[in-house]
């Protein structure tokens, strides 16, 4: 029995200014891996993402500070995900190309690097918030604020844009419609410098140490404060407010979890492939490009998952999601309450007046019969 080949077409980036197709053959199918589960992966996090935007906007959530981080990474993963589905998924996975445009090349690159680098800092930025309303009290009433939320997701957006935006400029078209480094020199900067090493010490490491710190800060003291901070909670206003930063405690512990076990691995094998010779990746192309495909898919996914993540360990987003989607539920509560008590109101007055009627009827009646009682004394 033959077995099935499938072709796949990679693009290498040469040592001088153009690019290579290299085609080959490989036993499976990983368009059909790309495809389908990059697809599945796509609008799963496109509607997760923006159900989290809308929860994390309402009022029960947006007052707090740390909300406010996870309210930019969701925007944040959303231009993510657009890159690669423009990038990698329009392309390898059904074959259209929409690089070939100059300002889509550079834009959509650009979106790419910048947008994986913000969410990652706005993660960051959420861990050292829960750090400091955990460890420090005094300092999180400067720090922990709306305030200062929008100042430094406003600063780390125009950061990140400003370090990222050589790309706008070191990219272009080729001649046969393919997005590539401009010289000789920006490939050489891009391929061995920028997209490996530098990468991951900037988008991985960074973030990876800061998190891993705070997190270990964090999960100290909860678990020290634990009793004494269910002691202090004395009323319930005081009780609802730790119980929503716990849990948005949780979430930061578990979507930490996933950027590093997700994320890092498709660092990882980025800087090895630039290491690997060209012989070498032409003899294990099918090999080398399917595990680089299942770590971008990996990758993806850590900006999908936030939602069901949230979903499933938070009861106060699960509250939130749920008068989301059935907001009539509460106002006929209140209606039915307000006509209960209109209801009442208004039997209690009749039965009140009722009442008195009686208790004057029979004041009546008594006097009436105590008088004539006297009159009939006196007339003996």
């Amino acid at each position: 029995m033959a077995s099935l080949n499938w072709s796949t077409t990679l693009i290498m980036y040469l040592e001088r200014n153009s690019s290579s197709n290299y085609t080959t053959q490989c036993i499976f199918d990983i368009t059909f891996i790309l495809r389908y589960a990059g697809t599945l992966t796509v609008i799963l996090g496109l509607i997760g993402n923006f159900l989290s935007i809308i929860i994390f906007s309402r009022k029960a959530l947006r007052s707090r500070s740390c909300s406010m981080y996870f309210l930019a990474l969701n925007v944040s993963d959303i231009c993510v995900l657009y890159g690669y589905i423009i990038e990698c998924l329009l392309f390898y996975g059904y074959g259209i190309q929409l690089l070939s445009n100059s300002f889509m090349c550079k834009t959509i690159i650009f979106l790419i690097y910048a947008s994986t680098d913000i969410s990652n800092y706005l993660l960051t930025l959420a861990a050292i918030d829960r750090c400091v309303l955990i460890s420090y009290r005094t300092a999180h009433y400067r720090f922990c604020r709306k305030s200062v939320a929008k100042f430094l997701i406003g600063f780390v957006i125009f950061l990140f844009s400003l370090i990222n935006s050589h790309f706008l400029y070191g990219f272009r078209v080729d001649q046969n419609g393919v997005c590539l480094p401009t010289t000789i020199e920006y490939i050489y900067f891009y391929v061995h410098h920028y997209d490996t090493y530098i990468d991951i010490i900037k988008t991985v490491l960074i973030p990876f140490l800061i998190i891993s710190i705070c997190n270990t800060f964090i999960i100290i003291r909860l678990t020290r404060k634990h009793n004494t901070l269910s002691r202090t909670a004395s009323t319930r206003r005081s009780r609802r407010r730790q119980e929503k930063d716990r849990q948005l405690t949780s979430f930061l512990l578990l979507t930490s979890i996933l950027f590093i076990v997700l994320s890092l691995p498709s660092e990882i094998n980025d800087f090895l492939r630039t290491n690997f010779t060209r012989q070498f990746q032409i003899q294990y192309a099918c090999q080398l490009w399917t595990s680089t495909i299942i770590l971008i898919l990996l990758h993806q996914i850590n900006h999908a998952s936030h939602f069901y993540v949230y979903t499933l360990t938070g009861p106060i987003f699960r509250k939130e999601f749920k008068k989301f989607l059935c907001p009539y539920r509460k106002t006929l509560h209140k209606n039915d309450l307000y006509d209960y008590s209109r209801r009442q109101s208004a039997t209690s007055r009749f039965t009140h007046h009722d009442d008195g009627d009686e208790r004057r009827l029979s004041f009546f009646l008594k006097q009436t019969h105590s008088l004539g009682r006297v009159s009939y004394k006196s007339d003996v």
